[in-house]
């Protein structure tokens, strides 16, 4: 039989060196991924819980500087860690490091962070990382906090309650120009228009014509029901802080009876109604009634080491999602009170028409689930999504 011509033998030769050279590269990414895996990698912890804001460690004195593996070869990408997907970005500092949002440490546990925190390997912890606008607010730690007081008209039989995750809370109340835009929008339902204290849209525009700009565009939107505060939160992938969330937040569980401390409240650092309330309705405050802009006193806020938290008591009352009922006395984590939506909820904070003892961080109200007043508000709170 002829051999093939020599043009042919000349194309087989070079296929040949191909495929030799393919599956010699081959066989030594194999040895490599298989010595890299071999090289006592640690194994994934699960179950493990986000330390505090309070609670990290400082980096090793000398560590050196942080360097950072490329995920999936994109230049700063992080990939989710994942049976199926690439390998997540690899931070290392000193003896830490952090695999996508696992940090493991020499000598320590390993810590799963929260989706509203970052892994900090230079830090040894797990940092927070909220939203612009948004302040992170810790989880309690196992040992909790108390929460209510035995008071008069304070409703609220002291018990300790742990709160096993972080949030972030919005900053402010939500202001009457977002809640306005939402209703340009068409995705939230207009608030009361009457009365002179409404903030807001400035009139009901006419069938299908956008909000013509909003009433004290600064201050808390006001005149809103249970049902829309927390739609609007909703839409935001927020909600509505749970009450016990909201005195956590405003207190740090150290006891003190205002945001800011034991100092009693003027106007300074809250507008709310001086003395005794001049009328039933107490139609007052600091400037004669009605709300005032959000943030606009500082000395009142409270303060955490990740940012401020301001008008938590006065300006208006803010809703959270619980019903109301009277507290039980016994130890809580975690809780929730919503047995159903269309009754009373709580609300929290005082108002600019409540005095010192209604915008007390314990103090409690209540209202019906479609209660719309001037000196009713909200803010939201975004909570971690659970663990795959």
């Amino acid at each position: 039989m002829q051999g093939p011509d020599r043009p042919t033998a000349l194309a087989l030769l070079v296929l040949s060196g191909a495929l030799a050279c393919n599956s010699a590269s081959a066989t030594g990414q194999a040895t490599a991924a298989t010595a890299t895996a071999g090289a006592g990698a640690p194994a994934r912890a699960s179950g493990a819980t986000a330390p505090s804001a309070s609670a990290s460690v400082a980096p090793s004195r000398g560590a050196p500087r942080e360097t950072t593996s490329e995920a999936a070869g994109v230049p700063g990408a992080t990939a989710a860690p994942s049976a199926t997907t690439s390998p997540a970005t690899v931070t290392s500092s000193g003896d830490c490091r952090c695999e996508g949002g696992t940090l493991r440490c020499a000598g320590r546990d390993a810590l799963v962070c929260h989706d509203l925190e970052r892994c900090d390997a230079a830090g040894a912890r797990c940092a927070p990382a909220c939203p612009e606008g948004e302040v992170y607010v810790p989880a309690t730690g196992p040992e909790g906090f108390v929460m209510g007081a035995n008071l008069r008209n304070f409703d609220g039989v002291p018990h300790k309650v742990v709160l096993t995750r972080p949030f972030c809370m919005d900053a402010g109340e939500v202001t009457a120009a977002a809640y306005t835009e939402c209703i340009d929008a068409h995705e939230c339902t207009p608030n009361n228009w009457w009365g002179s204290f409404a903030n807001g849209p400035r009139r009901p525009p006419p069938e299908g014509q956008p909000v013509q700009g909003a009433a004290r565009p600064t201050h808390p939107i006001n005149n809103v029901d249970w049902h829309q505060a927390k739609h609007y939160c909703e839409l935001r992938g927020k909600t509505l802080p749970t009450e016990a969330q909201w005195e956590w937040a405003a207190t740090g569980g150290d006891g003190r009876k205002w945001p800011w401390g034991d100092e009693p409240p003027d106007c300074e650092r809250a507008d709310y109604t001086q003395d005794v309330l001049p009328t039933p309705s107490g139609d007052a405050g600091c400037h004669g009634g009605g709300t005032s802009p959000v943030g606009a006193h500082p000395a009142g806020d409270r303060v955490w080491p990740t940012g401020a938290l301001h008008d938590l008591a006065g300006n208006v009352w803010e809703w959270c999602l619980d019903n109301y009922e009277a507290y039980s006395g016994k130890d809580e984590v975690d809780p929730l009170h919503l047995r159903a939506e269309h009754t009373q909820h709580m609300i929290r904070g005082g108002g600019w028409n409540r005095s010192h003892l209604g915008i007390r961080a314990q103090y409690r109200g209540n209202a019906r689930v479609d209660y719309r007043v001037p000196g009713l508000g909200f803010r939201c709170v975004r909570n971690p999504k659970p663990a795959p």
